[in-house]
């Protein structure tokens, strides 16, 4: 992993140390509609790949 993704990983891990519980939660629901929706779009790709 190079130097400037580190140093944009652990700004980011810091500003999430200042949320609260409520937003937390929030940012993990995108989080996981984000990951569901890429699966769903890697699904479809193999899906046309096979036909």
């Amino acid at each position: 992993m190079g130097d400037e993704k580190k140093k944009i990983i652990k700004e980011t891990v810091e500003n999430l140390k200042h949320l609260d519980r409520e937003s937390l939660i929030i940012i993990r629901s995108g989080a996981e509609m984000l990951k569901s929706r890429d699966m769903i779009e890697r699904l479809e790709k193999q899906e046309k790949e096979v036909v």
